[in-house]
Protein backbone atom coordinates (compact mmCIF):
# COMPACT_ATOMS: atom_id res chain seq x y z
CA UNK A 1 0.00 0.00 0.00
CA UNK A 2 2.06 2.95 -1.36
CA UNK A 3 -0.13 5.71 0.25
CA UNK A 4 0.61 4.39 4.04
CA UNK A 5 3.71 5.36 3.87
CA UNK A 6 2.53 9.51 3.43
CA UNK A 7 0.05 8.91 5.98
CA UNK A 8 1.52 7.41 8.70
CA UNK A 9 3.12 11.06 9.99
CA UNK A 10 -0.53 12.52 10.53
CA UNK A 11 -0.57 11.82 14.25
CA UNK A 12 0.64 8.56 14.61
CA UNK A 13 1.60 7.03 17.90
CA UNK A 14 4.80 6.42 18.95
CA UNK A 15 6.07 3.39 16.92
CA UNK A 16 3.36 3.38 14.55
CA UNK A 17 5.31 3.74 11.79
CA UNK A 18 7.28 0.34 11.33
CA UNK A 19 3.62 -1.08 11.10
CA UNK A 20 4.47 -0.20 7.08
CA UNK A 21 7.84 -0.95 5.44
CA UNK A 22 9.52 1.72 3.95
CA UNK A 23 9.54 0.89 0.70
CA UNK A 24 11.42 2.04 -2.60
CA UNK A 25 9.98 5.02 -4.99
CA UNK A 26 10.47 8.25 -3.31
CA UNK A 27 10.67 9.89 -6.68
CA UNK A 28 7.36 8.92 -7.15
CA UNK A 29 6.12 10.45 -3.76
CA UNK A 30 7.74 13.75 -4.53
CA UNK A 31 6.19 13.19 -7.99
CA UNK A 32 2.36 13.34 -6.65
CA UNK A 33 3.29 15.74 -4.23
CA UNK A 34 4.21 18.41 -7.12
CA UNK A 35 1.12 17.02 -9.22
CA UNK A 36 -1.09 17.51 -6.23
CA UNK A 37 -1.26 20.94 -6.71
CA UNK A 38 -1.57 21.19 -9.76
CA UNK A 39 -4.50 19.10 -10.51
CA UNK A 40 -6.40 20.40 -7.52
CA UNK A 41 -5.79 23.52 -9.09
CA UNK A 42 -7.22 22.20 -12.78
CA UNK A 43 -9.98 21.04 -10.92
CA UNK A 44 -10.85 24.58 -9.45
CA UNK A 45 -10.64 26.02 -13.05
CA UNK A 46 -13.21 22.99 -14.77
CA UNK A 47 -15.18 23.73 -11.59
CA UNK A 48 -15.32 27.94 -12.65
CA UNK A 49 -16.23 27.37 -16.36
CA UNK A 50 -18.45 24.69 -15.50
CA UNK A 51 -20.25 27.27 -13.41
CA UNK A 52 -19.73 29.95 -15.65
CA UNK A 53 -21.40 27.73 -18.54
CA UNK A 54 -24.83 26.03 -16.60
CA UNK A 55 -24.91 30.03 -15.09
CA UNK A 56 -24.22 30.91 -11.55
CA UNK A 57 -27.47 33.02 -11.20
CA UNK A 58 -29.49 29.69 -11.83
CA UNK A 59 -26.90 27.83 -9.54
CA UNK A 60 -27.19 29.89 -6.94
CA UNK A 61 -31.14 29.80 -6.89
CA UNK A 62 -30.99 25.70 -7.23
CA UNK A 63 -28.83 25.77 -4.78
CA UNK A 64 -30.38 28.03 -1.87
CA UNK A 65 -33.50 25.63 -2.75
CA UNK A 66 -31.73 22.53 -2.01
CA UNK A 67 -30.02 23.52 1.29
CA UNK A 68 -32.91 22.55 3.60
CA UNK A 69 -32.46 18.86 2.85
CA UNK A 70 -28.24 19.52 3.57
CA UNK A 71 -29.30 17.76 7.54
CA UNK A 72 -31.02 14.85 6.07
CA UNK A 73 -27.44 14.51 3.72
CA UNK A 74 -25.03 14.84 6.28
CA UNK A 75 -27.20 12.52 8.67
CA UNK A 76 -26.88 9.58 5.82
CA UNK A 77 -23.17 10.37 5.62
CA UNK A 78 -22.99 9.85 9.61
CA UNK A 79 -24.68 6.65 9.18
CA UNK A 80 -22.20 5.83 6.45
CA UNK A 81 -19.03 6.57 8.39
CA UNK A 82 -20.38 4.23 11.14
CA UNK A 83 -20.39 1.33 8.20
CA UNK A 84 -17.00 2.40 7.62
CA UNK A 85 -16.02 1.91 10.98
CA UNK A 86 -17.77 -1.12 11.30
CA UNK A 87 -15.96 -2.48 8.07
CA UNK A 88 -12.58 -1.60 9.71
CA UNK A 89 -13.68 -3.65 12.92
CA UNK A 90 -14.99 -6.16 11.00
CA UNK A 91 -11.14 -6.45 9.10
CA UNK A 92 -9.35 -7.82 12.56
CA UNK A 93 -11.35 -10.93 13.04
CA UNK A 94 -11.93 -12.48 15.67
CA UNK A 95 -9.06 -9.88 17.54
CA UNK A 96 -11.61 -6.66 16.94
CA UNK A 97 -12.05 -6.99 20.81
CA UNK A 98 -8.65 -5.51 21.23
CA UNK A 99 -9.78 -2.20 19.55
CA UNK A 100 -11.15 -0.23 21.71
CA UNK A 101 -14.46 1.67 20.29
CA UNK A 102 -13.46 5.51 20.51
CA UNK A 103 -10.17 4.96 19.46
CA UNK A 104 -11.50 3.15 16.18
CA UNK A 105 -13.84 6.00 15.72
CA UNK A 106 -11.51 8.89 16.30
CA UNK A 107 -9.11 7.22 13.70
CA UNK A 108 -12.41 7.14 11.82
CA UNK A 109 -13.05 10.58 11.77
CA UNK A 110 -9.13 11.84 10.87
CA UNK A 111 -8.98 9.16 8.37
CA UNK A 112 -11.97 10.06 6.48
CA UNK A 113 -10.35 14.02 6.52
CA UNK A 114 -7.45 12.19 4.63
CA UNK A 115 -9.93 9.96 2.26
CA UNK A 116 -11.15 13.10 0.99
CA UNK A 117 -8.04 15.35 0.72
CA UNK A 118 -4.89 12.14 0.13
CA UNK A 119 -4.52 10.50 -3.69
CA UNK A 120 -5.83 6.90 -3.55
CA UNK A 121 -8.22 8.55 -0.81
CA UNK A 122 -9.54 4.88 0.46
CA UNK A 123 -5.98 3.07 1.09
CA UNK A 124 -4.95 6.02 2.79
CA UNK A 125 -7.46 6.45 4.86
CA UNK A 126 -6.99 2.58 6.09
CA UNK A 127 -3.22 3.36 6.58
CA UNK A 128 -3.85 6.00 8.60
CA UNK A 129 -6.61 3.83 10.66
CA UNK A 130 -3.98 1.47 11.09
CA UNK A 131 -1.46 4.02 12.64
CA UNK A 132 -3.62 5.03 14.91
CA UNK A 133 -4.84 1.37 15.82
CA UNK A 134 -1.39 -0.58 15.87
CA UNK A 135 -0.36 0.30 19.63
CA UNK A 136 -3.15 -1.88 20.33
CA UNK A 137 -3.09 -4.46 18.10
CA UNK A 138 0.78 -4.76 16.86
CA UNK A 139 2.22 -3.57 13.68
CA UNK A 140 1.58 -6.62 11.48
CA UNK A 141 -1.57 -7.26 12.34
CA UNK A 142 -3.01 -3.65 11.61
CA UNK A 143 -1.55 -3.33 8.60
CA UNK A 144 -3.02 -7.03 7.39
CA UNK A 145 -6.02 -5.28 8.66
CA UNK A 146 -5.80 -2.42 6.76
CA UNK A 147 -4.89 -3.98 3.60
CA UNK A 148 -7.82 -6.78 4.13
CA UNK A 149 -10.48 -3.08 4.76
CA UNK A 150 -8.66 -1.96 1.39
CA UNK A 151 -9.53 -5.51 -0.27
CA UNK A 152 -13.05 -5.29 1.03
CA UNK A 153 -13.82 -1.58 0.17
CA UNK A 154 -12.67 -2.49 -3.33
CA UNK A 155 -14.50 -5.14 -3.82
CA UNK A 156 -18.01 -3.43 -2.47
CA UNK A 157 -17.65 -0.65 -4.79
CA UNK A 158 -17.06 -3.11 -7.39
CA UNK A 159 -20.70 -5.20 -6.68
CA UNK A 160 -22.09 -1.87 -6.07
CA UNK A 161 -21.14 -1.00 -9.64
CA UNK A 162 -23.49 -3.58 -11.86
CA UNK A 163 -27.13 -2.29 -10.28
CA UNK A 164 -25.39 1.54 -11.26
CA UNK A 165 -24.30 -0.32 -14.95
CA UNK A 166 -28.02 -1.96 -15.15
CA UNK A 167 -30.01 1.82 -14.30
CA UNK A 168 -27.67 3.45 -16.55
CA UNK A 169 -28.87 0.69 -19.06
CA UNK A 170 -32.60 1.05 -18.74
CA UNK A 171 -32.13 4.87 -18.81
CA UNK A 172 -29.17 5.25 -21.68
CA UNK A 173 -29.18 1.77 -23.36
CA UNK A 174 -25.13 0.18 -24.18
CA UNK A 175 -23.73 3.81 -23.72
CA UNK A 176 -20.42 4.83 -22.25
CA UNK A 177 -21.68 5.27 -19.03
CA UNK A 178 -22.92 1.93 -19.16
CA UNK A 179 -19.74 0.77 -20.52
CA UNK A 180 -17.34 2.66 -17.67
CA UNK A 181 -19.92 1.25 -15.06
CA UNK A 182 -19.19 -2.30 -16.19
CA UNK A 183 -15.32 -2.20 -16.48
CA UNK A 184 -15.37 -0.10 -13.17
CA UNK A 185 -17.30 -3.24 -11.81
CA UNK A 186 -15.64 -5.89 -12.95
CA UNK A 187 -11.68 -3.91 -12.36
CA UNK A 188 -12.60 -3.41 -8.73
CA UNK A 189 -13.35 -6.82 -7.97
CA UNK A 190 -10.52 -8.49 -9.55
CA UNK A 191 -8.59 -5.73 -8.04
CA UNK A 192 -9.90 -6.95 -4.45
CA UNK A 193 -9.18 -10.29 -4.74
CA UNK A 194 -5.66 -9.59 -6.35
CA UNK A 195 -4.86 -7.84 -3.41
CA UNK A 196 -5.93 -10.28 -0.65
CA UNK A 197 -4.03 -12.98 -2.82
CA UNK A 198 -0.91 -11.11 -2.74
CA UNK A 199 -1.14 -10.87 1.06
CA UNK A 200 -1.58 -14.21 0.89
CA UNK A 201 0.82 -15.20 -0.84
CA UNK A 202 4.07 -16.76 1.17
CA UNK A 203 6.70 -15.31 -1.61
CA UNK A 204 5.68 -11.88 -1.44
CA UNK A 205 6.25 -11.86 2.68
CA UNK A 206 9.36 -14.01 2.31
CA UNK A 207 10.85 -11.25 -0.25
CA UNK A 208 9.90 -7.85 2.12
CA UNK A 209 11.02 -10.09 5.40
CA UNK A 210 14.69 -10.20 3.65
CA UNK A 211 14.64 -7.01 1.70
CA UNK A 212 13.33 -4.82 4.65
CA UNK A 213 14.70 -5.61 8.29
CA UNK A 214 11.94 -3.63 9.96
CA UNK A 215 9.35 -5.25 8.05
CA UNK A 216 10.46 -8.69 9.12
CA UNK A 217 9.26 -8.28 12.31
CA UNK A 218 5.98 -7.82 12.07
CA UNK A 219 5.69 -10.36 8.36
CA UNK A 220 4.58 -13.70 9.98
CA UNK A 221 1.99 -11.98 12.06
CA UNK A 222 1.05 -9.98 8.82
CA UNK A 223 -0.16 -13.53 7.15
CA UNK A 224 -1.18 -15.60 9.77
CA UNK A 225 -3.83 -12.71 10.14
CA UNK A 226 -4.31 -12.43 6.31
CA UNK A 227 -4.73 -16.17 5.62
CA UNK A 228 -7.43 -16.06 8.20
CA UNK A 229 -10.92 -16.00 6.37
CA UNK A 230 -11.98 -16.46 2.57
CA UNK A 231 -10.38 -14.36 -0.50
CA UNK A 232 -13.04 -12.05 -0.40
CA UNK A 233 -13.56 -10.56 3.45
CA UNK A 234 -16.98 -10.76 3.30
CA UNK A 235 -17.87 -9.36 6.50
CA UNK A 236 -15.85 -5.80 5.98
CA UNK A 237 -17.22 -6.22 2.60
CA UNK A 238 -21.12 -6.40 3.52
CA UNK A 239 -20.16 -3.22 5.98
CA UNK A 240 -18.97 -1.70 3.23
CA UNK A 241 -21.49 -2.38 0.62
CA UNK A 242 -24.00 -1.17 3.66
CA UNK A 243 -22.20 2.22 3.55
CA UNK A 244 -22.51 2.32 -0.33
CA UNK A 245 -26.19 1.62 -0.30
CA UNK A 246 -26.30 4.37 2.25
CA UNK A 247 -24.77 6.39 -0.49
CA UNK A 248 -26.99 5.74 -3.05
CA UNK A 249 -29.59 6.82 -0.49
CA UNK A 250 -28.06 10.17 -0.28
CA UNK A 251 -28.04 10.91 -4.17
CA UNK A 252 -31.93 10.53 -4.04
CA UNK A 253 -32.20 12.62 -1.61
CA UNK A 254 -29.94 15.34 -3.46
CA UNK A 255 -31.33 14.87 -6.42
CA UNK A 256 -34.89 15.09 -5.27
CA UNK A 257 -33.45 18.32 -3.42
CA UNK A 258 -31.88 20.16 -6.86
CA UNK A 259 -35.52 19.44 -8.64
CA UNK A 260 -34.98 16.14 -10.46
CA UNK A 261 -38.11 13.64 -10.61
CA UNK A 262 -36.10 11.22 -8.65
CA UNK A 263 -36.40 7.46 -8.66
CA UNK A 264 -34.04 4.23 -7.62
CA UNK A 265 -32.81 4.17 -11.44
CA UNK A 266 -31.39 7.35 -11.08
CA UNK A 267 -30.12 7.43 -7.53
CA UNK A 268 -28.36 4.33 -8.50
CA UNK A 269 -26.95 6.35 -12.13
CA UNK A 270 -26.38 8.75 -9.68
CA UNK A 271 -24.05 6.57 -7.62
CA UNK A 272 -22.19 4.84 -10.48
CA UNK A 273 -21.63 8.34 -12.24
CA UNK A 274 -20.22 9.33 -8.43
CA UNK A 275 -18.04 6.25 -8.83
CA UNK A 276 -16.43 6.64 -12.07
CA UNK A 277 -15.92 10.52 -11.10
CA UNK A 278 -13.50 9.28 -7.82
CA UNK A 279 -11.96 6.67 -10.12
CA UNK A 280 -11.09 9.05 -12.87
CA UNK A 281 -10.40 12.06 -10.42
CA UNK A 282 -7.77 10.49 -7.80
CA UNK A 283 -5.40 12.90 -7.36
CA UNK A 284 -7.84 15.72 -7.60
CA UNK A 285 -8.26 16.12 -3.67
CA UNK A 286 -12.30 15.75 -3.43
CA UNK A 287 -13.00 15.43 -7.05
CA UNK A 288 -13.66 19.38 -7.60
CA UNK A 289 -14.55 19.42 -10.99
CA UNK A 290 -14.24 15.85 -11.75
CA UNK A 291 -17.18 14.84 -10.19
CA UNK A 292 -19.38 18.05 -11.06
CA UNK A 293 -18.32 17.66 -14.86
CA UNK A 294 -19.24 14.35 -14.69
CA UNK A 295 -23.10 15.35 -13.62
CA UNK A 296 -22.99 17.89 -15.60
CA UNK A 297 -22.06 15.52 -18.36
CA UNK A 298 -25.33 13.37 -18.03
CA UNK A 299 -27.58 16.28 -17.01
CA UNK A 300 -30.12 15.01 -20.19
CA UNK A 301 -30.03 11.04 -18.89
CA UNK A 302 -31.48 12.61 -15.70
CA UNK A 303 -33.39 14.86 -17.77
CA UNK A 304 -32.76 18.48 -16.44
CA UNK A 305 -30.22 20.78 -16.68
CA UNK A 306 -27.18 21.17 -16.25
CA UNK A 307 -27.24 23.46 -13.27
CA UNK A 308 -29.40 21.43 -11.23
CA UNK A 309 -27.28 18.54 -12.04
CA UNK A 310 -24.43 19.85 -11.20
CA UNK A 311 -25.68 20.88 -8.29
CA UNK A 312 -25.70 17.16 -6.82
CA UNK A 313 -22.26 17.56 -6.98
CA UNK A 314 -21.70 20.84 -5.73
CA UNK A 315 -24.13 20.15 -2.45
CA UNK A 316 -22.18 16.44 -2.22
CA UNK A 317 -19.05 18.42 -1.78
CA UNK A 318 -20.47 20.82 1.47
CA UNK A 319 -21.38 17.82 3.05
CA UNK A 320 -18.16 16.31 2.68
CA UNK A 321 -16.27 19.46 3.16
CA UNK A 322 -18.35 18.92 7.06
CA UNK A 323 -16.65 15.74 7.33
CA UNK A 324 -13.21 17.05 6.48
CA UNK A 325 -13.06 19.96 8.84
CA UNK A 326 -14.46 17.68 11.89
CA UNK A 327 -11.49 15.42 11.11
CA UNK A 328 -9.15 17.80 10.56
CA UNK A 329 -10.16 19.57 13.59
CA UNK A 330 -10.29 16.00 15.73
CA UNK A 331 -6.40 15.45 16.84
CA UNK A 332 -6.65 18.98 18.24
CA UNK A 333 -10.01 18.75 20.36
CA UNK A 334 -10.00 14.86 21.24
CA UNK A 335 -7.04 13.57 22.81
CA UNK A 336 -6.79 9.93 23.72
CA UNK A 337 -4.18 8.25 26.56
CA UNK A 338 -1.18 6.89 24.42
CA UNK A 339 -1.63 3.35 25.07
CA UNK A 340 1.29 0.89 26.34
CA UNK A 341 2.14 -1.83 22.83
CA UNK A 342 1.49 -5.25 23.39
CA UNK A 343 2.63 -7.89 21.75
CA UNK A 344 0.58 -8.83 18.71
CA UNK A 345 -2.62 -11.00 19.27
CA UNK A 346 -2.23 -14.58 17.88
CA UNK A 347 -5.08 -14.04 15.21
CA UNK A 348 -8.12 -16.68 15.71
CA UNK A 349 -9.36 -17.96 12.32
CA UNK A 350 -13.04 -19.05 12.05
Amino acid sequence: MSDARGEVSLGQPAGAAVAVPSLPGGWRRRLVGLLRPVFALAGLGMLALLVRKAGPRELGTVLAEAAAWLPCVALLELGRQCMDALATRSSYGAAAGHVPLRVLARAQLIGTAVSSMAPAGRAAAEATKAAFLTPHMGGGTATAAAATSQSASLAAGGFISFPCALASYLLTGMSLFTVAMLVHGVVLVALSAGVRACMRAKRPGVWLACRFRRWSSHAEQFQATARCGSLLPWRPTLAFLGSRVLQVGQYAVLTHAVGIDTSLVQALFSQGLYLCALAVGSLVPGQVGVSDGAFALAAGVLDTTAARAMSVALLGHVVQLLFVVAGALTPLVWRVPPAPRPAAPAPECR
